[in-house]
């Protein structure tokens, strides 16, 4: 979300602001001059206007407003990058080091190469404080970026490799992972110990794995995962072209992707009654759910009836045993290899309902194919009467894509969620005093800024289920909250916020969210879904016959409401 970044003090009539304001006037006016010419002239006068920004960033009344507005510290930290890199220019490498070193107090690991700049190093590298401070910068980024636990694959990881592995999770988890509270009775310390012999008696790299991936969903989160090395995915993750899912009290085929397995007699609306000759709930519990990082119930089971169902060994055959619903029962026996006729559901579906009701299915927000899909039929859009905007299935992506769709819905400037970060501090735990304080996390309530055309003004409504999920959650929080119309179905994934990745020893990598979203006013739903206002499912009746009432419910509120 770096357009939150970018926007939160634009979006505020504050000191802090206004500060922000008068500190980026001055380096834009710095720049200006030193692009106009590189006389000696014009680096001593953008010098007299950095250096006179910079002690107004140094007083008094700016520092505490700085205490509490990280964009405004980095303002001041940006100066001295601009003063810098005019003292690398004008050869003074006292005054250069002085910047570099003031800067490198406030951050020790900055993410700008400045400092490293072939200009820099022609003149400094010479300099035993500036190769210190280097080294310095060095260490602190390998301390938090070393790729000593960043080993590539092998079938036999050593037993330091896998215990290893097992303590950067638990170590990662224990200092940024945003939700333990919604896991109470869990021991995460004891948690390891209880793995530490499982990894160390796993025989393999991939039977690691498989007690890898067991231990992430015991912190109850959809976006805190452990997976597998490429090498080995086709091992786990392999599944025939189905779609299925629970309905009502049945699993059902719900899509089939394959001419092939339509041959052998599967086809939508069968119930599966078993695995592999084993019931299918007891299925599910057994061999699927302790794999399923989720937040929720309606979550776990989404992922355990869903795409979790299925997937395996792509070597290994899976048996079904069907109810077609008429009294024919059989068993089939279904590679989950390769399907050179494979095909997959359309991400992106647009037709109009009768009554003159647009309908557009958007399935992620992945990339702007999303918005792409919206934009290019926004010419019909625009002529109908209403919108349906479905997204049952849709499993999220970037905010970005998402909200690049709701400018199209309002004039309204569309509100950001409130984000929090734990900060956690060593110095109260020096004192004997646990301090574990949510932060909020940068752009955290901005809005995000547009200007869009054209604006769709009739009625909306968007559909959910438990399979609407992260950035699909948050499109639904924000439409909710301009209550730009009805949310239709069923209560959604509950699952938002920012995943920080890491890679694990036998290539190999994990993800702990780290940041909690929540309504622009606070209102959480992480752990618990968003319960639409009109709440309604399709039945095994409704499937089999091909209706979809959720939609027609919609298209009838919609017409209601012209």
């Amino acid at each position: 979300m770096a357009w939150l970044e970018a926007t939160a003090l634009q979006a505020q009539e504050s000191p802090a602001a206004q500060a922000y304001e008068r500190l980026s006037a001055a380096h834009d006016q710095a720049a200006a001059v030193r692009k106009s010419s590189d006389s000696p002239q014009a680096r001593s006068q953008a010098e007299t206007i950095l250096l006179k920004a910079l002690d107004d960033a140094r007083s008094a009344p700016v520092q505490a407003l700085a205490d509490g507005s990280k964009p405004l510290r980095y303002r001041a930290y940006d100066l001295r990058s601009d003063l810098f890199r005019l003292y690398v220019d004008e050869g003074d490498k006292a005054k250069a080091l002085d910047m570099m070193a003031a800067n490198l107090a406030q951050d020790a690991a900055p993410a700008d190469t400045v400092y490293r700049s072939k200009q820099a190093q022609a003149l400094l590298h010479d300099e035993p404080r500036y190769q210190a401070m280097l080294a310095g910068t060095a260490a602190m980024d390998r301390l938090w970026h070393d790729k000593a636990f960043a080993t590539p694959y092998v079938a036999q990881l050593s037993a330091a490799d896998r215990v290893a592995g097992l303590s950067l999770f638990w170590s990662e988890a224990k200092h940024g992972f945003a939700h333990f509270s919604h896991v109470p009775q869990l021991d995460w310390d004891q948690a390891y110990l209880d793995f530490l012999p499982q990894v160390m008696a796993a025989s393999d790299t991939r039977a690691y794995y498989e007690v890898m991936m067991r231990f992430a969903p015991l912190l109850h989160d959809g976006h805190t995962n452990i997976y597998p090395p490429k090498a080995l995915r086709k091992h786990f993750y392999a599944r025939p072209p189905l779609r299925t899912a629970l309905v009502g009290d049945k699993v059902l085929v719900t899509f089939v992707g394959s001419d092939s397995l339509e041959k052998q007699g599967i086809h939508a609306g069968d119930e599966i009654t078993a695995i592999d000759g084993i019931e299918i709930k007891r299925y599910a519990h057994e061999r699927v759910e302790p794999y399923q990082s989720s937040s929720t119930p309606q979550d776990l089971l989404t992922r355990a009836y869903g795409d979790g169902l299925l997937a395996g060994d792509q070597d290994t055959p899976v048996g079904l045993s069907l109810d077609d619903g008429h009294g024919h029962r059989r068993s089939v026996t279904v590679s989950r290899g390769d399907y050179p006729d494979r095909r997959e559901p359309a991400k992106f579906e647009f037709r109009t309902l009768p009554g003159g009701v647009a309908y557009l299915s958007i399935d992620d927000f992945e990339a702007d194919t999303s918005s792409k899909a919206f934009e290019q039929h926004l010419p019909q859009i625009m002529q109908a009467k209403a919108l349906v905007l479905d997204l049952r299935h849709n499993s999220g992506g970037s905010d970005s894509n998402a909200f690049n769709i709701l400018t199209h819905l309002t004039e309204a400037p569309i509100p950001g969620p409130r984000s929090s970060e734990l900060a956690v501090s060593p110095v109260a735990r020096a004192n004997d005093e646990l301090s574990l304080e949510w932060q909020p996390a940068d752009g955290s309530g901005a809005s995000y800024p547009h200007q869009t055309t054209p604006i769709f003004r009739g009625p909306v409504a968007v559909l959910t289920s438990a399979a609407t999920f992260s950035a699909g959650e948050d499109f639904v929080m924000i439409f909710d909250s301009l209550k730009r119309g009805p949310v239709i179905g069923q209560t959604t994934g509950g699952s938002t916020g920012m995943p920080m990745s890491f890679a694990l020893p036998g290539g190999g990598f994990a993800r702990i969210c780290v940041k909690w979203d929540r309504y622009p006013d606070g209102r959480d739903f992480v752990g618990t879904g968003i319960k639409p206002g009109i709440e309604l499912a399709p039945s095994v009746a409704d499937l089999r016959a091909g209706r979809d009432p959720v939609l027609e419910r919609a298209r009838h509120e919609l017409l209601k409401s012209l």
